[in-house]
């Protein structure tokens, strides 16, 4: 037998665990979810476009696996895309799918670009997988992990491992950032996003935010409605279809003891199913008995387990609470960056206005000339002024000679803002976490 066989398994699996499958440690995203975002900010960041664009700009530069719309479909339903069209519905008894990509339309939602893209000009780049001549972040510069943001938790299996990451809102990650960042006292136990009542303790809330790892006990939310014999049936536990379900009732609707409508829709709130007593007899008592059974029924469990990959590119478990303090700390690495490099640019261009201060004196009887030749301008100027012909030359490159007659050199402005920036980066995490407060409200 080949040994070489297991050996390529494995590396397949190694593979398919760090580069397909789980969300990554700096900005919660998989893979393909990074590459479909960006492919948005480069074609839809201000408009709407046929989701079969985005599916083919990310498939040609970013992501050569065949097409990525499925993945389209879940970044709209969570929100990080907005969509346009006939979108998959989650409501009722039968949730519809989407049209096909032709069909739709979607655009990078504003939230996404003030939460994932204000730092991207400073995020390291590699090669593209699909396209050698382009060039794709590590990561997305977010400020938040973006899969602790969904609408619902992430799913994943590869190989030896199963994640299933919660979900939270944005204002309660916030809280528990400003904790864990000794920010307040008070420590907040954030709850997961979920359409049922959360029924386990606190305690087992923060065994999640710590460990990453809990099996919340969750019940459907159900509306009662004893004087006309109806209930009302909002939500149920998550991973089971409303068919199976339904198989718990099964003598109750072959009887015809109770029947149901599906009234889902946005006016009521969503799923909205009503059951309803048929029979005319012992209606109190059938109800009663239906009511007992279908408590019971909407009772289950969210077992969640936090499965990413890590900076390391290991595959591993990661609490909430580390999830956060890595976004944070790779978003407070990219703002020193950018303050640094601003510093720079504004110290650059000040040298620029100086010694453009030096030659405009010299400048008018140059271009007085009948015939204008730049080099020797530039010769000429820099015998003058004793500088650099090469640094003279870059700023006739930069600017018109228009433009370096009239511009007006502010240094003083220069320096002012050079103060503010470097007050920022003094003041860094102050800085940083005014931008979070932006966002969050």
């Amino acid at each position: 037998m080949d040994q070489t066989i297991p050996i390529l398994y494995r590396d397949y699996g190694i593979y398919v665990n760090t580069y397909r499958m789980f969300p990554l440690e700096i900005d919660g995203l998989r893979p393909v979810e990074r590459r479909i975002l960006m492919s948005a900010y480069q074609v839809c960041k201000e408009r709407f476009v046929k989701s079969a664009k985005v599916d083919g700009h990310t498939i040609a530069n970013f992501h050569p696996h065949g097409s990525c719309y499925g993945t389209i479909v879940q970044l709209v339903l969570n929100k990080h895309l907005e969509g346009q069209g006939a979108w998959k519905c989650k409501w009722g008894a039968k949730p519809a799918e989407a049209a096909a990509m032709r069909y739709t339309e979607c655009r990078l939602a504003k939230k996404t670009i003030e939460l994932s893209f204000q730092l991207i000009d400073y995020v390291p780049q590699v090669e593209a997988e699909a396209d050698k001549y382009q060039k794709e972040p590590v990561f997305l510069p977010a400020m938040f992990p973006m899969c602790l943001l969904n609408e619902d938790p992430v799913q994943g299996i590869g190989f030896g491992f199963r994640t299933h990451v919660p979900c939270y809102r944005i204002e309660d990650l916030y809280k528990r950032l400003l904790y864990l960042l000794k920010k307040t006292k008070e420590k907040p136990t954030i709850k997961p996003i979920t359409d049922c009542k959360i029924v386990s303790p606190d305690s087992v809330l923060e065994d999640l935010l710590t460990t990453g790892k809990a099996s919340i006990e969750i019940q459907g939310i159900i509306r009662k409605e004893p004087s006309h014999h109806k209930i009302v049936l909002k939500s149920w536990p998550p991973g089971r279809s409303f068919e199976a379900f339904l198989g718990k009732f099964k003598s109750e609707l072959e009887n015809q003891d109770i029947g149901f409508i599906d009234e889902s829709s946005k006016a009521n709130g969503g799923t909205h199913i009503v059951f309803e007593v048929l029979k005319q007899r012992n209606k109190d008592e059938i109800y009663d008995k239906f009511l007992k059974k279908l408590e019971e029924a909407v009772k289950g469990a969210m077992s969640f387990e936090t499965i990413v990959v890590d900076r390391n590119l290991n595959v591993r478990n990661w609490s909430i609470d580390d999830f956060l303090m890595s976004s944070y700390k790779m978003y407070i690495e990219l703002n020193e960056k950018m303050l640094q490099s601003e510093i720079n640019k504004l110290e650059l261009l000040k040298l620029e206005y100086k010694l453009l201060e030096k030659i405009r004196p010299h400048l008018g009887k140059h271009l007085r000339e009948k015939e204008i030749i730049i080099d020797q301008v530039v010769k000429a100027l820099s015998e003058e002024v004793k500088e650099d012909e090469k640094t003279i030359k870059e700023l006739f490159s930069k600017y018109r000679i228009t433009k370096l007659l009239a511009l007006k050199l502010d240094i003083d402005a220069i320096d002012k803002e050079q103060a503010e920036l470097h007050n920022n980066l003094t003041n860094l995490q102050t800085f940083v976490l005014k931008q979070y407060v932006g966002v969050v409200k």
